[in-house]
């Protein structure tokens, strides 16, 4: 192997590279500032239907019944709370058990949450968990 130069050959430089092209800032239409404060507002919980919702509608349409899926989750959150240490509404007896003791709280209506209950067409509805008819 003969080579045409002794030196050896550096594979890492540049000389035989492309020119870069030059880095275009991405442009932006004048409303896209809008659509993105709007998607900020949804993701912060703050839409355009909240003014309109449940503080100026003074009548029901769900039912005060507490369904199995709410249950879960309230019973879930709160027993999740109890555990890192938030002040328990009830007498506990002694029970050291999470689980049980949002139970309690359900079943006595002292869990401090509210269910907020959405319709189809944007609006909601907020529920105390003391309002609705636990079975």
């Amino acid at each position: 192997m003969d080579y045409e130069d002794d030196e050896p050959q550096d594979y890492n430089d540049y000389q035989d590279h492309y020119e870069e092209e030059p880095i275009e800032e991405p442009t932006f239409e004048e409303n896209a500032g809008e659509s993105v404060a709007i998607l900020d507002d949804v993701m912060a919980g703050n839409t355009a239907t909240e003014t309109t919702n449940s503080a100026e509608r003074t009548e029901r349409i769900t039912t005060p019944y507490l369904t199995k899926y709410e249950r879960a989750r309230i019973l879930g959150t709160r027993a999740l709370q109890i555990s890192l240490n938030a002040p328990v509404m009830i007498d506990i007896d002694g029970e050291s058990d999470a689980l049980k003791i949002a139970y309690k709280e359900l079943r006595e209506k002292k869990i401090p949450l509210i269910i907020r209950r959405f319709m189809p067409d944007g609006t909601y509805e907020d529920w105390k968990v003391k309002d609705l008819i636990v079975d």
